[in-house]
């Protein structure tokens, strides 16, 4: 559903959002955010296996699946890629009896570790499974994903589902672009593999930042309606299409380079999605905030 909110011009967002980008902290805020698993590991091949398991479970508060995602890198021991390239169900499937997080059980972390290990032994690394299946490298991103996702949905996983059908927390680690949802786990992802800038860590070098969409939580949804980056109410694909595209029109080789600092913004604490008299006025957005200018309307009216 769209609603009948104005879109803010690319020349009144300019200013603002590359001010955020560039003075945000990051620093301060990436113990608080998912990226911090990730950036633990130096060799790449581990990076690349924790950024897309981390990134798989990153529903809920970083502070919830963190505890549970330290639980399965304890299993995994110093080398999580080694761990998955060597990994048998008969042999190493009980180690991950312990975990539990949401809609996810044991038996899903044995078949990503199974998928990943076949993806890895079949292409080399990650991003090569991703580029396998990226028939238009100057194309759009989704059917790319697309198939990367099906890449784990449809490996061989008669050890783990001796039925054929996957559960319902596997499926949910691996959303589809073409069912319509924001897919901001996979696109969280791609974000830290494929931005050459920090905070991300750029590891894939075969993926145009240009190419990237907008991953899209609930805190960036809210800003970006806050702002004028969307007209949608529902947290969708095309949600994430128009925001990206509006942000590529301020910077059409690095889209995405805003969704750290908008996402900590709203999670810090500095945007409460209402005006408020203490939070806002300090607020580098505020002149493009819907919630500044409407209770500065209604001031003029009093």
């Amino acid at each position: 559903m769209v609603s009948c909110g104005k879109l803010t011009s690319p020349a009144a967002l300019r200013q603002p959002l590359e001010r955020l980008y560039r003075e945000f902290d990051y620093d301060a805020r990436l113990a608080r955010d998912a990226i911090q698993y990730p950036l633990r590991y130096a060799d790449a091949a581990d990076r690349e296996i924790v950024a897309l398991l981390t990134a798989c479970l990153a529903y809920g508060r970083v502070e919830l699946f963190g505890r549970a995602l330290e639980t399965v890198l304890a299993v995994m021991g110093a080398s999580p890629a080694a761990f998955v390239r060597d990994f048998a169900v008969a042999r190493d499937g009980a180690r991950f009896a312990a975990f539990i997080y949401r809609f996810n059980r044991p038996r899903d972390l044995v078949a990503f570790c199974v998928a990943a290990r076949d993806a890895l032994a079949r292409h080399g690394t990650l991003e090569k499974c991703f580029l396998a299946g990226d028939a238009d490298p100057r194309g759009a991103l989704a059917p790319a994903l697309e198939r990367f996702a099906r890449a784990f949905l449809d490996a061989d996983l008669r050890e783990v589902f001796p039925r054929g059908r996957r559960s319902r927390g596997y499926r949910h680690l691996f959303p589809l672009p073409s069912a319509g949802g924001p897919c901001k786990r996979l696109l969280l992802f791609l974000r830290w593999m494929v931005r050459r800038e920090p905070p991300d860590f750029g590891l894939w070098t075969g993926i145009a930042p240009s190419r990237l969409i907008m991953p899209v939580d609930t805190h960036v949804e809210n800003m970006s309606r806050a702002i004028g980056l969307t007209r949608r109410r529902s947290r969708t694909w095309k949600m994430a299409e128009e925001i990206t595209a509006r942000l590529a029109a301020l910077d059409p080789g690095d889209p995405v380079k805003y969704d750290f600092a908008l996402c900590h913004t709203r999670m810090a604490g500095d945007c409460l999605d209402r005006r408020d008299a203490v939070v806002c006025p300090p607020c580098g957005l505020r002149e493009v905030c819907r919630h500044w200018k409407r209770g500065e309307a209604r001031r003029r009216r009093r």
